[in-house]
């Protein structure tokens, strides 16, 4: 049943180019997969094993790849839609893969499998800027894979060769050489994290972001970063088994931090409004690395979920204001509040909600972090500039954008219900954070 979970999403392939049939493809099948996946819990075949953390991505995706496939359908041309669902369907198993494998090696296969389905959504009008920006997307993200396969390379040959699988190499890795593990981790963050967008290894994510339909680049800010930070979840509690996990803390806190303060700088006047969603995307993944850092995966994974709600939120949002308007610029969109609060509304609260302004999730994330960073002062106070320097990016944006001079319009078949849902889930998430499923998720990313 594993192997049917994996492949799928690839059945959407029998829509051919009707973009009906691949509309209703790609909604029921990720539907259905997130309806099996539960019942698989546990299961193992060959290199795959659904636990409990494989499980929850898994979840999150199928159900947000559902949304967006929804929402799409009144974005693309009859013509050009089948370029959409077909690569997003590759992405989608590929990203399936990845939550399944219990492998190093397999799964390290899967991160990557999802960079190339993933550039074929960014490449999807073609052009010069477009061109540029998938071939900078590919270049630097297969050299930080390259990196993050010689670190599992370096972990195979450190277990002397004994096993690629993810238990036996938890149960072996205490008697591996502890310098060789230092370095392949380094190795595995710097490769994996170029993934993720964390600074200074981000130069590909605000040009792919922004230049990729509204749709994929809420797959991509979404959906994709979290299958390399899963990588890392991974490798950050093979370390914590070996007894390293103090080496790794320096390295995710510094890098988190590091890219919390250089977004912070970037979002601050920006002129696109996508290209400002995409450095937010790397201050949110790199809070996430921080909250691993502090030897906190639950806050880290709760992190990724708000996160992920309110950035496809945000994208789908920016989708519609694109559609509407043709402007990519801030200063060229604004009084969507009150001439369009079917899209507006759900657009600002998203940019409030990245900005972490309470009663949003993200608000209860960076408390917590604040709260466990306050044992080192000086940390606690650089994440505190940090936070503030982003939300003084967000703000100008999401004040002119909501409440600006602006010309009303009318939205015209697209799919808006869809941002409304996921402003509730946001909501709920925000008012009733689920606190003991995350704590009991780092459990099994601990001892399992």
């Amino acid at each position: 049943m594993l192997y049917g979970l994996l492949l799928l999403p690839l059945l959407v392939f029998l829509g051919r180019r009707d973009k009906g049939a691949l509309v209703r493809l790609s909604v029921l099948l990720p539907i259905l997969s997130a309806l099996l996946a539960p019942l698989l819990l546990g299961q193992m075949a060959g290199p795959f094993r659904l636990d409990g953390v494989g499980l929850f991505y898994l979840l999150l995706t199928d159900l947000l790849y559902a949304v967006i496939a929804l929402f799409a359908r009144g974005y693309f041309s009859e013509e050009e839609a089948w370029r959409f669902y077909w690569a997003g369907g590759l992405f989608l198993g590929a990203a399936h893969g990845a939550y399944l494998a219990h492998n190093l090696g397999v799964l390290w296969i899967f991160v990557e499998g999802s960079t190339l389905a993933s550039a074929l959504l960014v490449y999807h009008k073609g052009g010069a800027r477009v061109l540029e920006a998938t071939w900078k997307y590919l270049m630097l993200g297969s050299v930080g894979i390259a990196l993050g396969l010689i670190g599992v390379i370096l972990v195979y040959a450190l277990l002397s060769g004994a096993t690629l699988d993810w238990r036996e190499a938890r149960a072996l890795v205490g008697s591996a050489n502890p310098e060789g593990l230092k370095l392949a981790f380094a190795l595995l963050l710097v490769g994996f994290g170029t993934k993720v967008g964390l600074f200074p290894l981000q130069a590909w994510l605000p040009d792919a972001h922004a230049e990729a339909p509204g749709p994929a680049s809420a797959l991509l800010s979404g959906t994709l970063l979290n299958v390399a930070f899963y990588a890392l979840l991974r490798y950050t509690a093979l370390m914590q088994a070996a007894g390293l996990f103090p080496f790794a803390s320096g390295l995710l806190l510094a890098f988190g931090l590091l890219s919390l303060l250089a977004a912070g700088f970037f979002l601050y006047g920006q002129k696109e409004y996508k290209r400002l969603l995409a450095y937010s995307s790397m201050e949110h993944m790199g809070l996430a690395v921080f909250a691993l850092g502090l030897g906190l995966p639950w806050l880290a994974l709760f992190h990724t979920l708000a996160h992920s709600l309110a950035k496809t939120l945000a994208f789908l949002g920016a989708s519609g204001i694109l559609a509407l308007s043709h402007a990519k610029e801030v200063g060229r969109v604004g009084g969507l509040f009150r001439s369009l609060p079917a899209l507006g509304v759900p657009f600002v609260l998203a940019l409030a909600a990245l900005g972490g302004l309470p009663p949003f999730p993200l608000f209860f994330a960076e408390f917590k972090a604040v709260e466990a960073a306050m044992r080192y002062p000086l940390l606690a106070a650089w994440y505190l500039v940090g936070l503030g320097l982003a939300f003084a990016g967000l703000l100008g944006p999401m004040t002119q954008m909501g409440f600006g001079p602006g010309r009303p319009w009318k939205a015209q078949g697209l799919d808006l219900w869809a941002l409304w849902l996921l402003l509730a889930v946001l909501f709920l998430l925000g008012v009733r954070p689920p606190v003991e499923v995350f704590q009991a998720l780092e459990v099994v990313l601990w001892t399992q």
